[in-house]
């Protein structure tokens, strides 16, 4: 007779935890799993790295707007439109993740659902394994008419005599116009060159400059006062006065006051380039003094330093509205980089920009001065 083995319940119990024990470590010891040095990782999906918002121009397909994402693999990504009540108007190029409309946009005749010109859509990053991440991104269409258009006199303080070259010519003068008007509104040819990290923060600042046509006694004017150069120093407080050898300022809540002056040294080198007062100074030296050399895209220009694009004009513009210098590459406030290095502002500075014209800005009055 064979001898027989009666288990309680509680060793059942027991012996069944034990064969499930042994067999997931043999599980785990034919994968390769356990505590190796080679733990498999769980595939992550891209992360996004491009801003959520951006403005542009109507009229146009172009958005210059670029997805861009990253993935901790290196995998490939591709970028699609998945979604948003407005996706259905856009085409995104799956490699370069640069996003374009498919119909013209007009910015008096919205086609986004709201009718607000802000198009909502939803564009996804997917890896090499299939890893998603989403977007929701507000694509906002201004119209090219501006939000101001500024009122330009320009101070052209001569040396010598009136032939010398310091007299730069009125063409000069609206070269240095057309570059701003093109830099202000996001319209610069080299804007393809902005860094590719800060091309979806790109702005236009709705902001426009023309050569003043009525003068502050209301007589008609060319925008241009020419005056011998009777200061002492470069960059001297007394350019901003008649009675010191410059020339006064208009009324400073209606016109841009930019006086030109001879801002070489006895080597013929620019020392300093230019210099914007802040919104809030005093309103006697009010405006931007840049040199001459530096000044426009017509020759002289000092072209052996890089300030022969009017980015000086630019820059220093910036600063008269109250833009600080930035540590940012091709920005148009970075500080020390020649003319073909400044490229754009962005949209936080825009906003910087439109809030000197808000109600206890620094320039509210000339705003209200100009918006009609």
């Amino acid at each position: 007779m064979k001898p027989t083995i009666t288990l309680s319940l509680q060793h059942k119990r027991d012996l069944k935890w034990a064969l499930v024990s042994i067999t997931l470590l043999f599980t785990l010891i034919s994968c390769g799993g356990g505590s190796g040095d080679k733990a498999s990782e769980v595939n992550q999906a891209p992360k996004f790295t491009s801003n959520s918002a951006f403005s542009t121009l109507d009229n146009s397909f172009e958005t210059g707007y670029q997805a861009v994402a990253t993935d901790k693999e290196g995998d490939p990504i591709t970028y699609s439109i998945s979604g948003g009540i407005d996706g259905f108007s856009f085409l995104i190029e799956p490699e370069s993740g640069a996003i374009s409309f498919i119909h013209i946009p007009d910015f008096e005749h919205p086609h986004d659902d709201n009718v607000d010109n802000i198009y909502e859509l939803e564009i996804s990053a997917t890896d090499y394994n299939d890893a998603v991440s989403k977007l929701m991104l507000k694509i906002t269409v201004a119209g090219n008419r501006a939000l101001l258009v500024i009122p330009v006199v320009v101070h052209v303080l001569y040396q010598e005599n009136p032939e010398h070259e310091s007299n730069i010519t009125q063409e000069k003068i609206l070269s240095q116009i057309d570059v701003l008007n093109k830099d202000f509104r996001m319209k610069n040819a080299d804007l393809e060159n902005v860094s590719a990290e800060f091309k979806s923060i790109v702005a236009d600042l709705e902001i426009e400059f023309e050569l003043a046509s009525v003068a502050p006694d209301g007589g008609a004017t060319d925008g241009i006062t020419r005056t011998l150069d009777q200061t002492s120093a470069n960059f001297n407080e007394a350019v901003y006065f008649t009675n010191s050898g410059g020339h006064d300022a208009w009324p400073t809540t209606q016109y841009l006051n930019i006086w030109l002056i001879d801002g070489a040294d006895r080597n013929g080198n620019i020392g300093l380039g230019g210099r914007g007062q802040f919104p809030g100074g005093d309103p006697l030296t009010d405006g931007v003094v840049i040199p001459y050399q530096a000044f426009g895209t017509i020759a002289p220009v000092a072209i052996n330093q890089n300030l022969h694009l009017g980015r000086t004009a630019t820059h220093e513009i910036g600063h008269w509205f109250g833009l600080r210098h930035i540590d940012m590459d091709t920005n148009f406030m970075d500080t020390y980089v020649p003319d073909q290095q400044m490229l754009f502002f962005s949209e936080e500075q825009k906003a910087t920009i439109h809030g000197i014209f808000a109600p206890d800005g620094g320039r509210e009055e000339l705003y209200e001065n100009l918006k009609d």
